[in-house]
């Protein structure tokens, strides 16, 4: 809008002026008198002024709005990835608990062990509503067990065609949404080693009317999220969401089983904060002082890229630093030194998992005996967190103290039965206990649901034919069966955790067979071993923690 001088706005109206003699003059008078009076301020400076003003107003108010959306797009960004990577650390605790149970209830070839495991995940303290076994070959699927509610799969008659797509060792087969008054979601597994005559079958329900809530104390309580089963976000995959998706948005999908999940995201409010929210009013209110409001507001957007490239880089610091905290007390549950055996070599290596913080369960450790021979001990506790390591450590401290009492390493895995039970804090442990007998060149070994040893000698390279029994703190008072084997002058003993062997997405049987052929093809002494198994298995780390100790007789 244009201001016009007070001689222009006059030259349009009709004024009287009060004359002595009581006459008034006319308009045409008025004008003359008014042009004919000198000008005070320029006709088209002020325009200028205003103009110039209202385009830098404009253009400040335009890169505050755009720096605004970006900062609010970029940060959008963020915290949807960071929520899919919350959602896939949160998605194995689903099939961990699935695989357990069936292999608990193959090792004891019974159901019982089956709904002692799983009952503590069914029902309303759990994720699962239903969880069963299957035969499902010979003939048409046929229920073994059901624990909780009666799978919805089956009302619906669809378990047939379903479970056709279930392979042995493969990833978790996914349903599509079982609909209904209450819809659920299904999967099943056939764990690897176990045929393909019984499979294990869970449901979780879905949210009431699919709707989910985000705790206000949340990080994500900015947030409206959708997530949706399949690549696509269709309406008719969609498992739950918090609220409208309007505006801007952000979608990614994490892997889960055989399919993904698609995670949609859009922000409820100003992800950069009030004061961001507020600078495009901040420039136009600054508008009349055009050169010092330009600088000011620049200074202003610049200080705050600043400060938060300072506030990510704080971040990330102290990311590392709780890292190297949970490290450092990660190995200080581990022994300081390993003995040395005479007649042995005997090395070991630690690697913390690359994701996340927290603590992991692993450990490895080895008590020598007044006879020149050793028990040694790799074990792998469930779970991550200050509750693994505990277990872990008292576990350690437990078998050291058991181990001078006498008896072999089934008898000393016999004893941590009652010492960790999953019903209780959610921990179970897989053990492997072996001695060592020097002189007469003797393994024997016991196994507590963990993986066999790896032996190389003369004869080649195997994996110890040992009876894997069940983990610690599943079934109570379980004692393992012990193995003995002779080795040969020279040979080498391999035990190891599963973050060595295991990926993501791949069979176990194809990172036992990986593992094997590096030993096979790998020379020196035993401390070159586990440092070239290092770096051509776990170059960039692993997910879960690396734990692996190895032994070699010098003669």
């Amino acid at each position: 809008m244009s201001e016009r001088s007070p001689v222009e706005l006059t030259s349009e109206r009709s004024y009287a002026w009060p004359l002595t003699d009581g006459m008034r003059l006319d308009e045409g008078d008025e004008v003359a008198r008014a042009r004919s009076r000198p000008r005070r301020i320029p006709h088209r400076l002020p325009l200028a002024v205003l103009l110039f003003g209202a385009i830098v107003t404009a253009l400040l108010t335009w890169t505050a709005a755009s720096a605004n959306t970006n900062s609010d797009h970029r940060l959008l960004k963020l915290q949807v990835r960071q929520a899919a990577t919350a959602l896939s650390e949160a998605l194995p605790s689903i099939q961990t608990p699935l695989t357990a149970a069936f292999d608990v209830a193959a090792a004891t070839q019974g159901t019982a062990a089956f709904r002692q495991l799983i009952s503590p995940d069914v029902g309303a303290a759990g994720p699962f509503l239903s969880a069963s076994l299957w035969q499902i070959s010979p003939g048409p699927p046929k229920p073994l067990i059901v624990v909780g509610a009666q799978p919805l799969l089956a009302a619906k008659g669809e378990t047939a065609s379903f479970f056709s797509r279930v392979q042995p060792g493969q990833a978790l087969t996914v349903t599509s949404i079982i609909g209904g008054a209450a819809p659920r979601l299904g999967f099943a597994e056939i764990p690897a080693g176990h045929g393909d005559t019984v499979l294990v079958y869970a449901e979780t329900p879905l949210p009431p009317h699919k709707k989910a809530v985000v705790p206000k104390n949340s990080a994500f309580s900015d947030l409206n999220f959708a997530l949706y089963l399949g690549p696509k976000a269709e309406a008719a995959a969609l498992m739950e969401r918090t609220g409208p998706l309007g505006g801007y948005h952000v979608q990614t999908s994490v892997p889960f089983g055989d399919t993904v999940l698609t995670l949609v995201g859009t922000a409820t409010a100003p992800l950069a904060g009030g004061s961001s929210a507020d600078l495009p009013l901040i420039a136009a209110l600054l508008g009349a002082a055009l050169t010092l409001g330009a600088a000011l507001t620049s200074e202003y957007l610049i200080r705050r890229r600043r400060l938060a490239e300072t506030l990510a880089a704080e971040n990330a610091n102290l990311y590392v630093e709780q890292r190297t905290i949970s490290e450092t007390l990660q190995h200080s549950l581990l022994p300081e030194e390993i003995p040395m055996i005479p007649g042995t070599e005997i090395a070991v290596r630690y690697l913390a998992g690359v994701g996340g913080i927290e603590v992991g369960g692993d450990w490895y450790d080895v008590i020598p005996s007044g006879d020149g021979d050793a028990l040694f001990v790799v074990g792998d506790v469930s779970g991550r967190g200050l509750g693994a390591a505990t277990t872990m450590g008292y576990l350690r401290h437990a078998i050291r103290a058991y181990a001078p009492q006498g008896g072999g390493p089934a008898t000393v895995l016999g004893k941590l039965g009652d010492l960790v039970g999953r019903a209780d804090d959610g921990h179970f442990a897989t053990v492997l206990c072996g001695h060592i007998d020097v002189k007469r060149h003797h393994l024997t070994v016991a196994c507590a649901g963990h993986f066999a040893p790896l032996v190389k000698d003369q004869h080649g390279t195997r994996y110890v034919d040992v009876t894997i029994g069940p983990p610690i703190g599943v079934l109570p008072r379980a004692t393992p069966v012990e193995t003995t084997i002779t080795l040969s002058p020279g040979a080498s003993v391999l035990a190891f955790t599963d973050g060595l062997v295991e990926r993501r997405g791949e069979h176990l049987d194809v990172g036992l067979t990986r593992l094997k052929e590096a030993v096979m093809a790998s020379d020196g002494d035993v401390d070159d071993l586990l440092g070239q198994l290092v770096a051509e298995l776990a170059p960039d780390g692993s997910d879960d923690d690396i734990a692996i100790l190895g032994v070699r007789w010098l003669n």
